[in-house]
């Protein structure tokens, strides 16, 4: 074998060697192609569901938030109605006749000496003069800014009873504001 034989097959053996590595190459850098491709189709599924699930997320919460703004605004304008169903009580108690109006101021009077040891009574300035009429003798009359009814207190001040429509209203209101509601708007 001579130098050139030699050189000839050295030469082969490279290219063979080169061929090898070149394909080797080629071959792991399909590799790595398609493990990036799997990758980024895999993050893309990941993008998009995770972006599905944030959007759901945000209707949910909007839904939730429109039907809690929808509950508020039906809340409200309950509460408005029922404030005006009480509005008009406190009108027609006020635009009562006399003769009435000294039936009930005679009647919360005679609830408020029962407890305790009546001495002044406050009333609105229309009913001064029923009140001076029914209260008697050791009992005096002063004006109030109540709306009707009466504020009784014993002779040194230390005790009163709220008989003013006002109250009234306002206890009738809290003790009984399910039952007002089931009647004026139905079970809901």
């Amino acid at each position: 074998m001579g130098l050139e034989e030699v050189k000839k097959e050295i030469i082969e053996n490279a290219e063979k060697k080169a061929e090898g590595i070149v394909k080797e190459g080629k071959d792991e850098a399909d590799r790595i192609i398609k493990e990036t491709d799997a990758q980024l189709e895999d993050y893309r599924k990941r993008s998009e569901d995770d972006a599905h699930k944030i959007i759901s997320a945000m209707e949910r919460k909007e839904r939730s938030s429109a039907e809690f703004d929808v509950k508020k605004m039906k809340l409200d304008k309950k509460k408005e109605i029922i404030d005006r169903a009480f509005s008009e009580v406190k009108k027609k108690l006020q635009s009562m006749p006399d003769k009435k109006r000294e039936s009930y101021l005679k009647n919360l009077l005679d609830d408020a000496k029962k407890e305790i040891d009546v001495a002044k009574v406050y009333v609105n300035s229309q009913d001064r003069k029923i009140a001076e009429r029914i209260t008697g003798k050791g009992i005096s009359v002063d004006g109030s800014e109540i709306s009707g009814g009466l504020v009784a207190e014993n002779s040194d001040s230390t005790i009163s009873v709220d008989y003013s429509y006002d109250e009234l209203l306002d206890t009738v209101e809290k003790e009984n504001l399910q039952e007002i509601a089931s009647k004026l708007f139905g079970k809901d």
